[in-house]
C-alpha cells in the first residue's frame, strides 16, 4: 500500500514538473511566428527568422551562388561565365514551410521532443541545384571550341607543270562533351562555393587527309579542250578569267563541284569583262559572256574522268564550240554545272587558256584499266525543228539598200548523249548521259526604209553611174552567220553578235544568263 501511494506521489511529481517547466516552452513555441533555433538550410541559419526573413535570406544565398564564375583555362588563353548565364537553380522544395512547424504541430511531448533534438543537434536541409544543359552545352561550344584550332589536310596544285603537294597539319579541339561533364561535376559535386578554375578537355584533331594520300593524285583522268579563235577579246577575256577562278581548285572524296560558287559574281571587280550574250532569243552585251564556254569545256572534261555528273542544264539555243547534249549552261542559280568527287582520294583541276583555246585537266588516282577498257560519247538526234520566219525591224534612218543581220536563226534540236564502253575492243554498254532540248529561233534582220531622192544626171552621163574613188557611198554589208547546224566550229563565225555567250533575263546579267555559241 505504501508502495502504491509512493508511486502516485512520483507520479503527481512528474506530471506538476511536465507542466511547470516543459508546458510553458512547448506552449511557448506554438504560439511564436519564428522558426525554432537550430534549423539551417545550407549553411545559412534560418532559426528565429519568420518565414518571410527565411525565404529572403536564402534567395541572397543562392544569388551569391549565381554570381560566382566559372574560369575555363584552353592552353594559355581563357573563358569565363557566371552561373546564373548556366541557368543555375536549386529545386523547388517546401523546407522553410516544414522548418516553421516544427515543435508547432502534435500533442507536447511530440513538440518537446521536436524542441530539444532541434536544439542538441542541428536540422540542415540541404538544397539541391542543376544547371541548363542546353546553356552549358552552347557556352562551350561557342566560346571554348572558338579556340579551336583545325587540322588541315594536305593539299595538291600544279605550277609551271609540276605537282607541288603540301603537308598535313595536326589540330586542336576541345572535346565539348567531356568538357560539359567536368564543369557540371565541379559545381554540382562538393562546391566550396568559390569561383571554380579547371581545363577545358583537349584532344588532337586528325587531318582526314595526310601528304601521303593527296600524292595519290598524280594521273590525268580526264582532258578537254575548246577553241575561240574569233572570240572578242573580251570574251577571250572572260574565258581566261574563269579559267583562273577554278585552276588548282582540290575536291576531297564526297565534295561537290560548283561552277556557280566559283566563278560568280560575274562583275568586272571579279576580273570579267562584257560580251555578247542571249536576252529573251536576243543578242545583247552583258558582263562575263564567255562563262559557258568555261563551264563546257570542264564539262566534257568530267565526262571523260567518269566522275558523278549532279547537275548539268543544256543550253535554250545550239552552241557552236561542242556538238550537241555535251554543252552545260550556266545561268544564275538555275542552271549550274555541279559534279561530286565519288573517288576515294582527292582529285585536281586545272585550268588554262593558250592561243585562243581553254583547256581543262582532271587529276587523280587512276583505277581504271586503261589498257583493255576505252569508253566513247556519241550523240543521237531525236528531232529537228527549223527556225521560223525572219524577223524584220524596219529602220527609217536608214536608206532601202541597207540590210543587217544582227542574229542569225537556230534550228531547234531534242538530242540525247550516250557513254559508250569497250572492253578488248567490244562495246559491253551503252548509258544514256542527257536528254537535251534546244529551241529553234529565228533570223533577226534590220532593214532601212529611208528613200533617197535621186539626182538627175549631168549632161553626158547615163542614169545609175556612180562615182569612183573616195567619193564613192560606202557599201553596206550583211554579216547573217547561219548557226543552224549543230558542231559549228567557232572559227566558222565572223560576227562579234554571234560570239555572245549567256542568255539573260531582262536585268541582262551574265548571273542570269547562258552561252549563245
Amino acid at each position: 500500500m505504501d508502495r502504491k501511494k509512493k508511486l502516485i506521489t512520483l507520479l503527481l511529481f512528474v506530471i506538476c514538473f511536465f507542466f511547470t517547466t516543459i508546458s510553458p516552452k512547448v506552449l511557448a513555441a506554438s504560439e511564436d511566428d519564428t522558426i525554432t533555433q537550430g534549423v539551417y538550410i545550407d549553411s545559412i541559419h534560418i532559426g528565429g527568422m519568420t518565414a518571410e526573413d527565411a525565404k529572403q535570406a536564402v534567395k541572397d544565398y543562392v544569388d551569391d551562388l549565381k554570381s560566382k564564375k566559372i574560369i575555363v583555362n584552353i592552353d594559355d588563353k581563357t573563358e569565363e561565365i557566371a552561373l546564373d548565364k548556366l541557368g543555375y537553380e536549386y529545386k523547388e522544395n517546401n523546407y522553410i514551410d516544414e522548418a516553421f512547424l516544427i515543435g508547432k504541430t502534435g500533442n507536447l511531448i511530440k513538440r518537446y521532443k521536436e524542441l530539444k533534438d532541434t536544439e542538441q543537434s542541428n536540422l540542415v536541409y540541404n538544397l539541391e541545384f542543376s544547371l541548363s544543359d542546353k546553356k552549358l552545352k552552347k557556352f562551350v561550344k561557342d566560346k571554348l571550341s572558338s579556340h579551336d584550332v583545325p587540322a588541315k589536310n594536305a593539299s595538291v596544285k600544279r605550277t609551271g607543270g609540276e605537282f607541288v603537294y603540301t603537308n598535313h597539319s595536326i589540330g586542336r579541339k576541345v572535346n565539348i562533351d567531356k568538357t560539359v561533364d567536368a564543369i557540371k561535376t565541379a559545381i554540382l559535386d562538393n562546391w566550396n562555393h568559390e569561383d571554380i578554375t579547371l581545363a577545358a578537355t583537349v584532344e588532337d584533331d586528325q587531318p582526314k587527309y595526310t601528304k601521303e594520300m593527296v600524292e595519290k593524285c598524280n594521273t590525268k583522268l580526264g582532258t578537254f579542250s575548246t577553241t575561240y579563235t574569233t572570240s572578242s577579246e573580251d570574251r577571250a577575256g572572260n574565258l581566261a578569267n574563269g579559267a583562273r577562278l577554278i585552276n588548282n581548285t582540290v575536291l576531297y572524296p564526297g565534295e561537290v563541284f560548283s561552277a556557280y560558287e566559283k566563278l560568280t559574281p560575274f562583275t568586272t571587280s571579279n576580273g570579267y569583262f562584257e560580251a555578247g550574250a542571249y536576252s529573251n532569243g536576243k543578242v545583247v552585251d552583258s558582263i562575263g559572256g564567255g562563262a559557258c564556254q568555261v563551264t563546257t569545256t570542264l564539262y566534257n572534261a568530267v565526262l571523260l574522268s567518269e566522275l558523278e555528273v549532279v547537275e548539268r542544264q543544256s543550253h535554250s539555243m545550239t552552241i557552236s564550240y561542242v556538238d550537241l547534249s555535251r554543252d552545260s549552261a550556266i545561268a544564275g542559280t538555275w542552271k549550274d554545272l555541279k559534279f561530286k568527287n565519288d573517288t576515294k582520294f582527292p582529285i585536281l583541276i586545272e585550268a588554262y587558256t593558250s592561243g585562243r583555246t581553254i583547256t581543262f585537266n582532271i587529276w587523280g588516282d587512276e583505277t581504271r584499266d586503261k589498257k583493255n577498257r576505252t569508253i566513247k560519247f556519241e550523240t543521237v538526234v531525236l528531232d529537228e525543228k527549223a527556225p521560223g520566219k525572219d524577223v524584220v525591224t524596219k529602220d527609217p534612218t536608214k536608206p532601202t539598200t541597207y540590210t543587217l543581220t544582227t542574229q542569225s536563226a537556230h534550228t531547234g534540236y531534242v538530242a540525247e548523249l550516250y557513254k559508250i564502253v569497250y572492253e578488248n575492243g567490244v562495246e559491253v554498254s551503252r548509258t544514256r548521259v542527257n536528254k537535251s532540248v534546244y529551241n529553234a529561233s529565228p533570223k533577226y534582220v534590220t532593214v532601212g526604209t529611208k528613200k533617197i531622192k535621186e539626182d538627175k544626171p549631168p549632161k553626158g552621163e547615163k542614169p545609175g553611174d556612180t562615182p569612183e574613188g573616195d567619193d564613192a557611198p560606202p557599201k553596206d554589208t550583211d554579216t547573217n552567220i547561219d548557226n543552224t547546224k549543230p558542231g559549228n566550229t567557232v572559227e566558222d563565225q565572223t560576227s562579234e553578235s554571234t560570239q555572245a555567250e549567256e542568255e539573260t533575263t531582262n536585268n541582262q546579267t551574265v548571273e542570269d544568263a547562258e552561252d549563245a555559241n
